[in-house]
């Protein structure tokens, strides 16, 4: 004889086929299916129809506005600079080398009849720190300066275990990619607000390059995944502080992209050229994309968005793979390294 479950509830008595708890257990496991599917469904809409903040968006109704692009001679500082000047942005170009700005300045102003003026820093110089953020800041005054691309940056010569990292690479990647950073932001961002109007669309834009190594703790580049993991909080507190002033504060997440950091010369699906990687980050200002749910992150280009999005969407068990995928990755590619810096080595002794 089946057996039947009597509850009384709010004076009422109920008979049920099966257990209440059953009943709970079902709704608790429908609410959670319904959550991942919005969840997903939400991220599939974001990398294909969804789109940020336009980009004209910061521009001046009247005259020019101008970009502080750093590390802007290669890679991905390159492509932010010219994508930003065929969009009618003039530029204010920051890197090491004169003759390298002189010539990417001449490129720019040719192609797209914009202004392009430059200034000569070296990020990984803390000596010069504080007078080079004063040069570039005494330009921007000079103009109207509504955007700033935190472009440049420092990694590992090859993956190395964290107590054999040489001390100086440790410093260099500190000084290129948080004292650096925090402080060129420091002194352009009185400007950014200056020029934007508080409660309304926004009209500035801060940007900062970061990494998925900042997302998923790297082993064999611990320096590194710190500093990108640290700037993660600096600019999730600088947006909520500036977000109300007109200025938007974003920070992206690249995986591996072309470019002479990562040593990747040829593109694929995964690795996208500097090019595409920034054209999916200029028409995606503000998108979280793969970075759902984290205020202020955006991972723009799709397949670096599905990597970000599906450890998120795994939990713990994801992350904890992530890292030690992550590890095995850059064992091989020490060795890889290695093998080659012995092939040069013989190569000059022959």
């Amino acid at each position: 004889m089946h057996e039947h479950y009597k509850y009384n509830i709010l004076g009422s008595q109920i008979t049920l086929e099966v257990p209440i708890s059953t009943f709970f257990l079902a709704f608790v496991g429908a609410l959670t299916l319904m959550a991942y599917a919005s969840s997903l469904g939400r991220f599939l809409l974001s990398i294909t129809v969804g789109s940020g903040v336009p980009l004209k968006r910061f521009k001046a109704a009247k005259g020019t506005t101008y970009a502080i692009v750093t590390g802007c001679t290669s890679g991905i500082g390159l492509e932010f600079a010219r994508q930003l000047a065929a969009e009618g942005f003039g530029l204010i170009l920051v890197g090491r080398r004169q003759n390298a700005l002189d010539d990417l300045a001449r490129e720019l102003e040719a192609a797209h009849k914009i202004r392009a003026l430059s200034v000569v820093a070296d990020a990984a110089d803390p000596s010069d720190l504080h007078a080079a953020v004063k040069r570039i800041a005494d330009v921007a005054r000079t103009v109207d300066t509504g955007v700033l691309i935190n472009n440049v940056g420092a990694s590992h010569d090859m993956p190395v275990d964290f107590h054999e990292t040489d001390p100086a690479e440790i410093d260099n990647i500190v000084q290129t990619n948080i004292a650096w950073t925090l402080q060129l932001t420091r002194a352009v961002m009185p400007l950014l607000v200056a020029r934007s109007t508080p409660g309304t669309a926004p009209q500035s834009l801060c940007m900062t390059i970061g990494s998925l190594s900042g997302r998923i703790p790297s082993p064999m580049l611990a320096a590194y995944s710190c500093t990108k993991g640290g700037l993660r909080t600096w600019n999730t507190a600088l947006a909520a502080e500036v977000q109300s002033k007109g200025v938007v504060c974003t920070m992206v997440f690249p995986a591996f992209v072309v470019s002479n950091m990562s040593k990747i010369r040829k593109p694929s699906l995964t690795v996208p050229t500097a090019q595409t990687f920034v054209k999916s980050t200029l028409g995606a200002i503000g998108a979280e994309r793969g970075a759902q749910g984290r205020m202020y992150e955006s991972t723009p280009y799709p397949a670096h968005a599905v990597m970000d999005y599906a450890i998120s969407f795994g939990g713990h068990l994801a992350e904890n793979f992530a890292v030690g995928f992550v590890h095995s990755m850059h064992v091989k590619i020490r060795k890889r390294a290695l093998k080659k810096k012995q092939r040069e080595l013989a190569a000059k002794t022959e």
